[in-house]
C-alpha cells in the first residue's frame, strides 16, 4: 500500500470495508467513478452475488465528480512490466487428489504468471548447441521457479518462501529436435524446500519433480512454447490462516505453459514486487 496513491487507497478501503484493521487489502472491490469504495469481499465463490450487490449499492448512491489523479501518479503506481525481451509463463495449481477431510478452500485453483528473461533463453540456446547431452538450466531460472512459483496458492496469496529455504534444486534440458529456427528441449528435474518462521509456522515445506518440454527460437532468442507438469507434496503446520491446508503431506499438481495474450504481460507475477530478489534470486545452493 505504498506509493503516491496510498492515502486515497486507505480511505477507499475503509469506505468499502469498515471492519478493515490495517492489514492486507486483498479482495474484490466495487468503486464509484469518484473514487469512493462501495463494497468489498474476499470469498471467490460469492463473486457473482458480490457483483450484483455492488451494482445495486452503486445505483442507490449519489455520485461525485470523476476521480482525477495528479500528473505522474498513474504511471508511478502502475504494475511492474516484464523486462525487455522477457517471455511470460502461466501457472495453474491444484491440490489433487483432494484429501477427504480438506476444507472447501483447498478445492480452488491457484494462478500466477512467471517471467523468463531473454538472457536465460540465450543461455539455454548456448548450452544446448553442442549436442543432445543433458545440461543444467540457468540458476536464476531454476531459483525463480522453485522458490517463488512452485507453491500452494490454491487458497489465495501465499507467504513467500525465502531463497535460503531451498534444500535442493536441479532442472536440466536436453535437445529433442531442431526444426528450422525452433529447438525443442526436453525438461526434467526435482526440488525440495523447507522453512521455519515461528510463531506463524515451525515446519513448512514442499518437494517434487518436473517434466515437460519447451521450444526456443534460435533466431530471436525467445521462448515460444512451454509445457511442463510438476508433481509435488507439500506440508505445513501454519496457524495464522483460518482456511487450513490439508493435514499432513498432500499432493499438488502444477501445469506451466506459455502465455501469448496481451493481458498476461500486464499482470506481474505475484512475487515480482521484490525486484531483483525475484529476477535474480541468490540461491546459496548455487554459490
Amino acid at each position: 500500500m505504498g506509493g503516491p496513491l496510498r492515502e486515497w487507497w486507505v480511505r477507499t478501503v475503509r469506505q468499502a470495508n469498515p471492519r478493515w484493521q490495517g492489514a492486507s487489502t486483498q479482495g474484490y472491490y466495487v468503486l464509484d467513478g469518484d473514487g469512493t469504495g462501495i463494497v468489498w469481499d474476499n470469498f471467490p465463490p460469492r463473486l457473482a452475488q458480490f457483483l450484483d450487490m455492488g451494482v445495486q449499492l452503486y445505483r442507490q448512491r449519489e455520485h461525485g465528480p470523476p476521480l482525477t489523479l495528479a500528473a505522474g501518479q498513474s504511471s508511478a503506481t502502475a504494475p511492474r512490466t516484464p523486462p525487455p525481451g522477457a517471455s511470460v509463463l502461466k501457472l495453474y495449481t491444484r491440490i489433487r487428489p483432494l484429501p477427504a477431510d480438506a476444507g472447501e478452500h483447498n478445492a480452488l485453483m491457484g494462478r500466477d504468471f512467471m517471467w523468463v528473461l531473454q538472457e536465460e533463453v540465450r543461455e539455454m540456446l548456448a548450452r544446448s548447441g553442442s549436442g543432445s547431452a543433458a545440461f543444467p538450466l540457468p540458476n536464476s531460472l531454476v531459483g525463480r521457479l522453485t522458490v517463488f512459483h512452485l507453491v500452494d496458492n490454491t487458497r489465495g496469496q501465499v507467504w513467500a518462501y525465502q531463497t535460503g529455504a531451498l534444500q535442493s534444486a536441479s532442472l536440466t534440458g536436453r535437445v529433442l529436435r531442431n526444426s528450422g529456427s525452433t529447438r525443442t528441449l526436453a525438461l526434467q528435474g526435482s526440488y525440495a524446500k523447507r522453512d521455519s518462521h515461528p510463531p506463524q509456522w515451525t515446519d513448512l515445506g514442499q518437494e517434487g519433480t518436473l517434466e515437460g518440454e519447451c521450444d526456443l527460437d534460435t533466431a530471436t532468442g525467445r521462448l515460444t512454447r512451454f509445457r511442463v507438469h510438476a508433481d509435488s507434496r507439500a506440508w505445513t503446520d501454519a496457524v495464522y490462516d483460518p482456511r487450513r491446508p490439508p493435514r499432513g503431506r498432500y499432493p499438488i499438481q502444477t501445469a506451466i505453459l506459455e502465455a501469448t495474450d496481451a493481458l498476461s504481460r500486464q499482470i506481474p507475477p505475484e512475487p515480482s514486487h521484490t525486484g531483483m530478489h525475484y529476477l535474480r534470486p541468490h540461491i546459496p545452493l548455487f554459490g
